[in-house]
């Protein structure tokens, strides 16, 4: 569902999108905001897939970011906030990503490959620009086909942190038993477009591919946005 950004988000956002002419199918490689506050230091979201948001028009999973960056986290003094996907195409209900990645693939299959390449680049760059990072992909996808597909770009992502930043901030809901979904993967920000699920963000360290505790301590609550 579309919503307008938070008043503390300056608008229009900066937002890469890329479109098939003749045809409804986009791609957003990414996603900045800056906040209104004197910080200077940046955070990047790495989640899934694009839902609704553009330069404009804002959706609940990117207000989640904006109230985690601004409220939740404010003692990293975060003034610039960023949104990769491991999927860089555009579809609201992630139950249907299939669906999607079928209808991008059916159209134009060069859209498709390049796309995800040239996301890959841009998740890079954003890793390697950033202050912190927030990794929240969730786990795979149940109706996901390509399953190679899917481990090869959370497994490069991956690398990128690791490579680059060495330690991300993992969450999780009070369901979950830890901040690791299935031993190997992230859980979404927020899942089913509900923003309460998720109220902790803990940082871990990545090594040799695995998610590495750093202390039982820094521990954030994270609150809910209006």
């Amino acid at each position: 569902m579309a919503e307008s950004y938070p008043t503390y988000v300056k608008t229009p956002t900066d937002c890469k999108t890329i479109k098939i002419k003749g045809t409804e199918i986009r791609s957003r490689r990414y996603l900045k905001a800056e906040l209104k506050n004197k910080y200077h230091n940046k955070i990047l979201f790495i989640l899934m897939n694009p839902s609704k948001a553009g330069k404009t028009i804002s959706d609940k999973t990117i207000n989640k970011c904006a109230h985690t960056a601004f409220y939740d986290l404010s003692e990293l003094k975060i003034g610039h906030f960023s949104i990769v996907n491991v999927y860089p195409f555009y579809e609201s209900n992630s139950s249907k990503l299939q669906e999607a990645l079928v209808t991008v693939r059916n159209t134009s299959m060069r859209f498709y490959y390049k796309e995800l390449i040239e996301n890959l680049k841009t998740i890079y760059s954003e890793i390697e620009n950033a202050d912190y990072i927030v990794l929240c992909t969730g786990g795979m996808p149940d109706k996901i086909i390509d399953k190679e597909e899917y481990l090869f770009l959370v497994n490069t992502i991956h690398s990128y942190a690791e490579t680059l930043k060495e330690t991300v901030y993992l969450g999780k809901g009070d369901n979950n038993k830890g901040f690791i979904k299935g031993g190997r993967y992230s859980y979404h920000l927020c899942p089913n477009e509900n923003p309460r699920t998720i109220n902790k963000l803990k940082l871990h360290k990545l090594e040799n591919g695995q998610f590495r505790e750093i202390s039982p301590e820094n521990i954030f609550t994270l609150t809910n946005p209006l």
